[in-house]
This record gives structure tokens, C-alpha cells and sequence, in this order.
């Protein structure tokens, strides 16, 4: 369990880190932007990238057990014998 939490835990990380990354010039924008934060975070290019983000963490939160349990499910199969 340790270690698909860490697993999780670095992915979000990553993925929170890449979605800052490639909306940094909305970020510019913004921040150029003199209007009240309200007004500015209502609009439709910010909700646009919070929800890209809050939507692609769920994925991979959801994606990571599912494959574990694949590949636990694959790997813990008895072998069939090719010598035959």
C-alpha cells in the first residue's frame, strides 16, 4: 500500500507541476490583467484549466489501482508449462 501511495503521490505531483507549466502563460495573463479576482476567475479560460487539472487527477487516481490490480491479477497466475 506504501508504495502505491508514493506511487499516486509523485504522479499527482507531476501532473500537478506539467498542467502549471503549460498554463503559465494564462498565468501571465492574469496576472496582467487588471480586473478583480472574482471576475477573473470566473471566466472561461481559468475554469477551462482547473477542471482540465482537477479531471486529469482523477484519472490518474483512478487509473493507477485499476492497473495494479491488472497486473497483480496477470503476474500471480500459475504458468502453463511450455516444455510440452
Amino acid at each position: 500500500m506504501r508504495v502505491g501511495r508514493d506511487h499516486i503521490n509523485a504522479i499527482i505531483n507531476t501532473l500537478f507541476l506539467a498542467y502549471t507549466g503549460a498554463s503559465f502563460p494564462l498565468l501571465i495573463l492574469l496576472y496582467a490583467n487588471n480586473q478583480p479576482g472574482a471576475i477573473t476567475l470566473s471566466g472561461e479560460g481559468v475554469m477551462t484549466e482547473i477542471m482540465r487539472a482537477m479531471l486529469g487527477s482523477m484519472g490518474v487516481v483512478a487509473s493507477v489501482p485499476i492497473t495494479t490490480f491488472l497486473a497483480s491479477y496477470i503476474f500471480s497466475r500459475p504458468q502453463k508449462d511450455k516444455t510440452k
